[in-house]
């Protein structure tokens, strides 16, 4: 078993392929709970100090276009019809009959009335909704932290697809950032990432290695 490793790049698209190189070659092969095999490493730790330059791996099958419009799932509370987004997780949750809870609104509140906080930290876990459920969210945590400057954002993931979702995560949380940067007047920093399992699926093997060996990958 593979516990415990750290990845510290400049950019989303270093911090992927690094991230899958390790993956690939110290991984452990398992099937999960659905009978799928994967290659994972427990507790990945990813720091990118600098989320919005190189914000889109050339090799990524999704473009910009579909990538903000992810990014804005991040951002609005609204539901088009989806079990849950993170977006209404994050920005529009409430107990049946209750008031709608803007968690990013209250970090911000916390932000910018004492810059120092621990405690501008938004959940996207319900344990009355999602404890019985299958189908339930992968990133867990959003905490912001304001120093000297510059606000950076730690997540916590309890499963990650790291060939296909990362950059798609990193690239959505980055516009969260910015729009959390803009609210407390601040500049925007680093996200570092909490991967429980960082995994790569059985079906993304074959390009994931294709793209490591230097040859044209096959999204």
């Amino acid at each position: 078993m593979k516990l415990g490793r750290l990845i510290r790049a400049a950019t989303i698209a270093e911090a992927w392929q690094r991230g899958l190189n390790l993956i690939w070659r110290q991984g452990q092969e398992l099937k999960d709970e659905r009978g799928t095999r994967i290659r994972e490493i427990l507790a990945l730790q990813v720091v990118v100090e600098d989320p919005r330059r190189e914000m889109i791996p050339p090799q990524y099958s999704w473009n910009r276009d579909r990538l903000e419009e992810y990014a804005q799932q991040l951002l609005t509370g609204e539901n088009p019809g989806f079990e849950y987004t993170y977006g209404e997780r994050l920005r529009a949750w409430s107990l049946p009959g209750g008031p709608p809870v803007d968690q990013l609104e209250q970090a911000a509140i916390r932000l910018r009335s004492n810059p120092a906080t621990r405690r501008a930290t938004a959940v996207t876990w319900i344990p009355p909704v999602d404890a019985a459920k299958e189908e339930v969210p992968c990133m867990m945590v959003d905490d912001f932290k304001l120093r000297d400057g510059k606000l950076n954002l730690t997540v916590l993931f309890r499963s990650h697809d790291f060939a296909g979702a990362y950059p798609a995560n990193l690239y959505g949380l980055t516009r969260v950032l910015e729009y959390m940067a803009g609210e407390v007047g601040a500049e925007v920093g680093s996200i570092s990432t909490t991967s429980a399992s960082a995994h790569i699926y059985d079906h993304d093997w074959d390009w994931v290695e294709e793209m490591l060996r230097g040859r044209p990958a096959k999204l």
